[in-house]
Formats: structure tokens, C-alpha cells, sequence
């Protein structure tokens, strides 16, 4: 006998945008696990409607819902995290980015009120009468389980990745087929200035520890220092192409991990479509929602946990900015607060925060006497532990001012450090 996988659910992407209404409340998955065909055509959706509101995360495309002009007061985006598609039509009276810490998004999305429609993605469904919300769970699984209405794209081309993306056929109201390549990422390559900077962040990284890393050509070259050591383990937001060649060459087991021994956790994957085919349906790599995977007291019970992420530029007391230039807001504070702290909180374990001396293009130190006016602080100076260069590492954790000053003047690029120096005294910082 045949059985309908679907449940006698699936539908055309015209009809399932009709449960987009004037004031409705929508939340989108976020990253690799974007929903393509809805944000292809929800500006057309929208065109006759009012008060419409998208909750989402790293657009990959500048689709036209962001740019359109007839939009405004119809459809507006909150954007959870900016991307450089869409961070330059934020404030525009349609995208309004939402600052927050990663772990809170679910959360906060809730706080809000009911919310009318989840519109994600999906694995096809399995035998068992299961899909998969494939390559993120960072809020999507949170909501998709309080949402009146769900939606889902089936795109066949996801990964099916284990953990909580796992979701019954019969909890969602209807499936649009809509097969397309997942948004991905091009494998930054590093310099020569972020290799000297991962040669220092991995000799602060013990056989053994935990580590949590970023995106980026800077994260990619500290996977590329970390090929020697033994037995790390991995609990972080998001599991990228760094982690997937440690673990092909045996360098990460997972061994001595407090949590999820053996396995690499983290609320989302998002990198080149090598990394999907390698997490699809990899036994040891699991997703959870980032309520949990960044909870700062989670974080901390992980063995030699090493948080290590970048920033734009850093304070001489030790205020990290990661999320702005100034008024011009770049991405979002993301989980960079919350893995810091947390890694912090673990027996053995250290924050860092890595970053060039100096800008590219020209746009001078990257260590400053202080941040630039309108600056987002995105971890605290009472928060911050370690602070790596190419010149260097700075131990600032615990110090005084007068001692951070001295540290990270001395791991600032040489031509700067003079008016560093004479700042930090007119300061009466040292």
C-alpha cells in the first residue's frame, strides 16, 4: 500500500503564502537552512498587505523584500544577525537589526507574543514519518513548536543533521517543494598575519580542551595551527569547514569532553558544500538549540573549554567591540559574549579574542586607546580574559588597568604603540 510521505500536506509555494496575512507575526530558519523560495517571493506577497514582520538571521542574499521601497510600513525585517548582503539597508525603515546574545533569541522571539508562522526547511522525510530541520536548530526547533502555523521547504540538497532538527511530519501544516543548492561560504583563506596569529592561539590550546571557534579566514588558519594536537573536543555555535578537516584528520575525538563525549555539538553548520555532504548524517556531529549549546554555565562544565573568536578593535582597559565600526552596525554580537565567559567558567579553560594589530585597507590599529564614537561593547572590559595579535599574547584577565594598557600596547603594531603609550598617560591609565 502507498503512503503518502507528506501526509497529503504538500502544497504549491502560492497557496502556503497565504497564511502570510496583514500582522502577521514570521520567524525564518536562519543560515544554510534559509528558506529560499519564501524569501524569493514574500516581497510580492506583501505588496497588498500591512504590518507584516520576517524575524531572521545572516541573509544570504539581498533579496528584494530588503530593498524594495513600496514595502515600507507593509513588511519589515528583524534581523538577528547582519550579513554584508543586508547590513547596508539596515535602518532603512524596513530591516532593523535586534541586538541580543545568541542563546536568548528563541527566548525573545517568544516574549513577543504568539508567533504566526514558522517557515523553515527540510530534509525529505523519512520512514519513520520524520524530517529534519537539517543544518540549524538555533531557534527554529524552539519555535517551531509554539508557532500556530509551520511551514516547510523540502529541499533535498540540505543536510539530514542528528540532534533536535528532528521533527514529525505531523506537526507541520504544509511542505513546498523547493530544491535549490543551501547558501554556503566560500573558504576564506588566511594570510600570512592570521597564521602568526593562530601560531599564538594554539600554543595557548592544551591536547584535550574543548574549543569553540568563528567563521573566517582568521578561525580557518587556527584550525590550520591546531593539525598537531590530540584529542579536542568541540562544543560550539557553529561547527564550520576548520572542525570537519581536525576531525577527517583524527586531531579532534571528542575524547575527554565533559558533555557530549565523542560527539561535536553546536546550534548551526554553515560553510562550503563539502561540509554539508560531511555532516549529512554524520554520527558525531549532533545540533542542539542555542539556548543550550551557548548557555554560559553549559559552556563552563566542558574540560578545558577555549573559546576563541575575533573583533573589529579593542579598548586599552580591555572593552571589545566585534559587532560595529562605530555608528555602522557590521553583524551581531552573536555568542561572542556568552563562549568567552563561559569558556572562562571552565576548569583549565581561557577566552580569547584574536584580531589583527592593524585594519586592512588602511584603516589603522585595531588596538586603541579608545573605541571609535558609537561603538558597540560586545564583551566588557570585567569579562575579558585574553587578547592575541600577531605581536603577541595579552594576559588581561584579573590585571589593572594600568597592566592591560601595558599588555596590549605591547602586542599593537610597533608604529602605534607611541601614541598608544602617550594616550594611555594623558589617560592616566598607566
Amino acid at each position: 500500500m502507498h503512503v503518502d510521505p507528506f501526509q497529503g500536506k504538500l502544497a504549491d509555494l502560492e497557496t502556503a503564502l497565504a497564511r502570510v496575512r496583514s500582522g502577521s507575526q514570521i520567524v525564518t530558519a536562519m543560515a544554510a537552512a534559509e528558506p529560499q523560495a519564501f524569501f524569493e517571493a514574500v516581497a510580492g506577497r506583501c505588496a497588498a498587505l500591512d504590518g507584516v514582520v520576517v524575524h531572521c538571521a545572516n541573509p544570504s542574499r539581498l533579496y528584494p523584500c530588503f530593498t524594495d521601497a513600496a514595502l515600507l510600513g507593509r513588511l519589515e525585517l528583524r534581523v538577528l544577525f547582519l550579513t554584508g548582503k543586508v547590513r547596508d539597508a539596515q535602518g532603512n525603515g524596513r530591516v532593523h537589526y535586534v541586538p541580543q546574545h545568541l542563546s536568548q533569541w528563541s527566548q525573545n522571539l517568544a516574549r513577543r507574543g504568539p508567533i504566526d508562522l514558522f517557515w523553515g526547511t527540510c530534509s525529505l522525510p523519512d520512514r519513520h514519518g520524520f524530517v529534519t530541520l537539517g543544518p540549524s536548530v538555533c531557534y527554529e526547533a524552539d519555535v517551531l513548536r509554539t508557532a500556530r502555523a509551520v511551514v516547510l521547504e523540502v529541499n533535498p540538497r540540505l543536510p539530514a543533521v542528528g540532534g533536535a532538527t528532528c521533527v514529525p511530519v505531523a506537526r507541520v501544516d504544509q511542505f513546498v517543494l523547493a530544491e535549490r543548492p543551501a547558501p554556503a561560504l566560500d573558504a576564506a583563506v588566511p594570510d600570512e598575519v592570521d597564521r602568526r596569529i593562530a601560531a599564538h592561539v594554539a600554543g595557548l590550546v592544551a591536547d584535550g580542551s574543548t574549543i569553540q571557534l568563528g567563521i573566517g579566514a582568521l578561525p580557518n588558519a587556527v584550525g590550520e595551527a591546531l593539525a598537531g594536537h590530540r584529542d579536542l573536543g568541540v562544543h560550539t555555535e557553529l561547527i564550520n569547514d576548520a572542525m570537519m578537516s581536525l576531525y577527517r584528520a583524527g586531531v579532534i575525538t571528542g575524547r575527554h569532553k565533559t558533555l557530549w563525549p565523542g560527539v561535536m555539538v553546536g546550534a548551526f553548520v554553515y560553510g562550503t558544500p563539502a561540509l554539508y555532504e560531511f555532516t549529512d548524517r554524520h554520527p558525531a556531529v549532533a545540533l542542539e538549540p542555542a539556548a543550550v549549546v551557548n548557555d554560559p554555565y553549559r559552556i563552563g562544565r566542558n574540560h578545558k573549554m577555549v573559546s576563541i573568536n575575533t573583533a573589529v578593535e579593542v579598548d586599552l582597559t580591555g572593552q571589545v567591540c566585534s559587532e560595529s565600526l562605530g555608528h555602522k552596525e557590521l553583524s551581531g554580537v552573536g555568542g561572542a559574549a556568552e563562549t568567552h565567559i563561559g569558556a572562562q567558567r571552565s576548569a583549565g579553560g581561557r577566552g580569547i579574542i584574536a584580531l589583527h594589530a592593524c585594519a586592512k585597507r588602511g584603516l589603522g590599529s585595531k588596538i586603541v586607546a579608545e573605541l571609535k564614537p558609537g561603538a558597540k561593547v560586545s564583551v566588557s572590559r570585567n569579562d575579558v580574559d585574553t587578547v592575541v595579535t600577531e605581536h603577541g599574547v595579552a594576559e588581561l584577565r584579573g590585571r589593572s588597568v594600568a597592566e592591560r594598557a601595558r599588555a596590549l600596547i605591547a602586542v599593537a603594531a610597533p608604529e602605534t604603540r607611541e601614541a598608544l603609550t602617550a594616550s594611555a598617560r594623558q589617560y592616566a591609565y598607566i
